[in-house]
């Protein structure tokens, strides 16, 4: 998978304001009418990280993630677009741009086939791991 930072940003980005935005939220007086709102943020927010993290480190596991964070983020900008308040419209533009850069990541790299997989995990990426008696001892 190619890197992209714009990508890893606008998922960053979104799990800061959505985090943000349930914690405002909470707080408010009427607080009954904003339950969904506040538990679809939270969720977009897990998600957006942990797209983020595995997009990071390249992890094969990516698209799959990257596929729920779609929907959950289609989710929350539709529970966003019926509040008239300032953050909520920011949530659902946020929300936006991150379906956008799921599906980015979607596009990016294809289902990998199992003939093309390599068939042995390189020892050089193991090398040090059983370094750790002599590091410990």
């Amino acid at each position: 998978m190619i890197w992209n930072k714009a990508v890893y940003d606008t998922l960053t980005s979104c799990a800061a304001l959505c985090d943000e935005t349930a914690t405002e939220s909470s707080r408010s007086v009427d607080i009954e009418n904003w339950y969904r709102f506040i538990f679809l943020n939270l969720d977009c927010a897990d998600l957006c990280r942990q797209v983020a993290m595995l997009y990071v480190r390249g992890s094969e596991n990516t698209r799959l993630l990257a596929e729920a964070c779609i929907e959950v983020c289609e989710k929350c900008a539709s529970e966003a677009r019926e509040f008239n308040h300032e953050k909520a419209q920011q949530v659902y533009a946020m929300c936006q741009q991150t379906i956008m850069s799921c599906i980015t990541i979607l596009n990016m790299a294809p289902h990998m086939d199992i003939d093309k997989a390599p068939k042995n995990t390189p020892t050089s990426l193991f090398y040090g791991i059983d370094l750790r008696d002599a590091l410990y001892n």
